[in-house]
């Protein structure tokens, strides 16, 4: 058979055959990077870019539970209770076997506690304090980041997991609310949680 007619014959093969397709059979995770609160749930999904395979299934430690359609087979975690969990999603395709492989992380953020050190006088100096916590899977310790604003004070940004801002009690800034707002990075996301305090000035 002549090159030309040979290719012809493969791409009409491709149209012709369900599931077949023209290249390695490969399968994937959705979300790509899971990152969830410690204690919530998750969904996600395996894909396979070939409807012909014998097997599609994960692989975990955990029980598994979802459901599966064309292509496609999910799996729900329903309450994350470890720091990091490997993930394994695998097709059979004939004698080839794909396999995708991802790290559930879970973390946990709670709200800072914001603090007018000792009483502020008028014209006198004082300090508000931000101390933040977060738990993220070790070794790396949180990502913490704090800014304050609000109060009369200008805003400001501190890498935590704590911030101390000095400043000179004026009369005006009596009743007024400082905000804290601590941002945790986890790789690509971000997760934010904050809290407020008032000013007494005496």
């Amino acid at each position: 058979m002549e090159p030309r007619r040979s290719w012809g014959a493969v791409a009409l093969l491709c149209l012709l055959v369900p599931g077949a397709h023209p290249g390695p059979c490969r399968v994937s995770i959705s979300p790509e990077e899971p990152t969830v609160e410690f204690g919530t749930s998750l969904l996600l999904n395996c894909t396979s870019s070939c409807h012909n395979y014998t097997r599609l299934d994960w692989e975990v430690s955990v029980t598994k539970t979802g459901a599966r359609g064309p292509g496609w087979v999910s799996l729900s975690v329903p309450n994350v209770t470890d720091w990091a969990l490997e993930l394994q999603c695998f097709g059979v395709f004939g004698q080839q076997r794909d396999i995708a492989a991802t790290t559930l992380r879970a973390y946990r953020l709670w709200p800072p506690q914001v603090s007018l050190e000792g009483d502020a006088v008028a014209g006198r100096d004082a300090r508000v304090t931000c101390n933040a916590s977060a738990r993220v899977p070790p070794p790396d310790p949180p990502n913490l980041l704090l800014t304050l604003r609000g109060g009369g004070l200008p805003p400001s940004t501190h890498p935590g997991p704590s911030a101390r801002v000095g400043f000179t009690a004026r009369p005006e800034q009596h009743g007024q609310e400082v905000t804290c707002e601590v941002t945790l990075r986890l790789g690509r996301r971000t997760v934010t949680a904050s809290a407020a305090a008032t000013l007494w000035v005496w």
